[in-house]
Formats: structure tokens, sequence, C-alpha cells
């Protein structure tokens, strides 16, 4: 028997666009530009302008299933659209699919999915944190919507080339250039998310408009955009590894004049050096991509380059000391600023120990 494939975005928005809706939808993951997209083809299909507050009914569950009235979703699957070609109902954020089910739950779910009659569409919406691990495909549940001839859509974060493509292509549709350079920085100042990048994007388009330029380089993305805070982390953390103490306490200047918080600061430099440390004992692009520390090529090499500036004993002391600095302002020990400062010295004082 073949093995059937697994929906994907591109497979689902084709057939948003030739194909009457199906009766059952799951759009899950982190992306949630990609999401918000095919959330928005469904609800277009499904229903005529202006009739959403009679054809759509919106559960807003909070991953708390308690907060789900049985009752009133059945009574609403069995009622048919007013006006529209479809009868909405959209579930967001039950949590079903992050735990295991019990059997009696996963017939009592079949009942509800089984009732779902022709005119009526059952969307569960369900997005996820940036620290959220993944939700299994093989999830007994999704198994079910599939074999009841559902959409299953995971849509995850995008890799860098496919980051890199979608861009490239916005920048050819509105008749301009981008450098290799100015998109990569795009990436890695809104953390490969769609719909950050959008939003400058967007404003990027605009300049480019009214000045009548017609190529975006590094330069523009710098002046146009939010500073790339990841960068001046990197910048800051090759200070420390080349022992200028100097250098990086300026970099750190540069975060404070700009009122970047010191409680940031102290997270961004504590989350690099644990993915300083996991790349340092990893040592390979392709095992640091898929161990989940990053989805993107360039950052994966990018972090293997600074870990080699450091030792393995010096990593694990630093990521130590920032957990530490952190306790210090969580009990109130030391101010923000005072344990920062001190951070610093620490991790000077680490570097040099071990030349």
């Amino acid at each position: 028997m073949a093995v059937k494939k697994k929906m994907t975005y591109a497979g689902l928005t084709k057939e948003l666009e030739t194909l009457p809706l199906r009766k059952l939808y799951v759009l899950l993951g982190h992306e949630d530009y990609l999401i918000s997209f095919l959330r928005g083809k469904i609800y277009g299909q499904a229903l005529t302008a202006g009739c959403e507050m009679m054809d759509a009914v919106v559960y807003d569950l909070d991953k708390k299933m308690s907060n789900l009235n049985w009752e009133n979703l059945q009574a609403d699957l069995a009622t048919p659209s007013f006006m529209s070609p479809y009868k909405l109902v959209h579930i967001k954020q039950s949590g079903l699919f992050n735990r295991a089910l019990t059997s009696d739950t996963l017939a009592e779910w079949r009942g509800i999915l089984e009732s779902v009659g022709e005119g009526t569409v059952l969307l569960f919406e369900e997005r996820q944190e940036a620290d959220e691990r993944a939700v299994r495909l093989d999830h007994k549940l999704l198994h079910l919507i599939e074999e009841l001839d559902g959409a299953v859509v995971r849509l995850d974060l995008q890799s860098e080339q496919e980051l890199l493509n979608w861009i490239g292509a916005q920048f050819k549709f509105n008749k301009l250039n981008i450098t290799h350079e100015a998109a990569l920085s795009l990436i890695s100042r809104y953390e490969s998310s769609m719909s950050m990048i959008q939003q400058a994007l967007n404003i990027i388009f605009l300049y480019a408009q009214n000045k009548e330029q017609e190529s975006i380089d590094l330069d523009t993305v710098d002046f146009l955009c939010r500073q790339d805070l990841s960068g001046t982390i990197f910048d800051l953390t090759d200070a420390l590894a080349a022992g200028n103490t100097d250098r990086a306490l300026d970099y750190l200047d540069r975060l404070l004049d700009r009122r970047e918080a010191p409680l940031a600061i102290l997270a961004m430099i504590s989350n690099l050096f644990r993915r300083l440390l996991m790349a340092k004992e990893l040592n390979n692009p392709g095992a640091v991509i898929d161990s989940g520390i990053t989805k993107s090529s360039f950052y994966a090499n990018k972090l293997l380059r600074q870990a080699r500036s450091f030792s393995l004993e010096q990593l694990e002391e630093i990521v130590e000391a920032c957990f530490q600095s952190d306790l210090l302002i969580k009990t109130g020990e030391m101010k923000e600023y005072d344990a920062l400062v001190v951070l610093f010295i620490q991790m000077s004082n680490t570097v040099g120990k071990y030349r």
C-alpha cells in the first residue's frame, strides 16, 4: 500500500485555488505568516464578504480543552451557513496535538469529526512558540483527521534558502534588486520570522518607490530596519574572544545607548553562549541544524566559526556565569547593570585564564 504524502504549504495553496474546500483542516507550527496566509485563503473561499459574523464561529481555547463547550460545538457543526458557501467552525489553540490522547478521547473526537456535514468546514489553528517542540505528525488525532480526508499542514520556520528565494521573488515582483548580503541581514535581524521580514519589506518597497531606487544594499537595510542585535552580540563576543575587553564594553555601551534593557542583553549573551557550547560539541553545520539550534546554514556556520575561538572549558564557565548573573538579578541581590558589568569581568577573566 502506497504511503500517503504529507500535505505541504505549496500543495495546500494550490488546492485552495483550484478545488472545493475539505471538511477538515489543521494548520500548525511556528511560522505565523504562513499559518495566517492559509487561514485567510480558507476564510476567503468559505465565507461571503460581510457574512463572517453569521457564518463563522471561533473557539479560542488558549490551550485549555476545559474552555470548549462540547454542546455548542456540536450545535455549530450541525447548523448550516446562512449566506456563505460554507459554515466555518474555527478552533484556535486547542493544544490537543501537543499531548497523547486516551482512547476514549479519540473516540469522542472521531464522533465529532465524522459528524461534520457537507457545506461545513472545521479548521484547527495551532500556533507554536519559538521554544516549543514541534508537533509530531504521527499524532493519533492528526492521523484520524487525515484518515477522514482532512488536510494537515505543519508550517515551521523556513530554511535560509527558502527565505532567500521568498525575498528574491518579492523583489522581482516589485522590479527591484537586493544584494545577497542585505537579504541575509534581513533574515538575521528578524530571526527568520516571515511576518517581521514582510513588515520590513513593505517599508523598503515604499522607500525605494519614493527614492526611485532600483537596488537595495546593506546600507539601505541598516538605515530603514531595526538594528541587527544578534550581529552586535556576535561582534561583542568576537572582541571578548580576542581578549579585547575595552572593545567588548564599547559594544555593550552601544546597546545600552539604544536603551536595550540590561536583562535583555544578558538573555541574548546567555543564549548565544549556550548555542556556542552546543555548536562546539557538535562541530558540524549539518549537526547544528539537526539539533534545532537554527534552521539557517549561514547562522550555523557563523556559530561554528565563533565557537572555534573558545575552548570547551571557557564556554562552560561562561554559560555558568550567565546563569549566576541572571539568578543574582532575579533574586534582587544585584542590579541589572551591575550584574552585566560583573559578568563581563568574569568572561574576560575566563578568556584570559585559558590563554
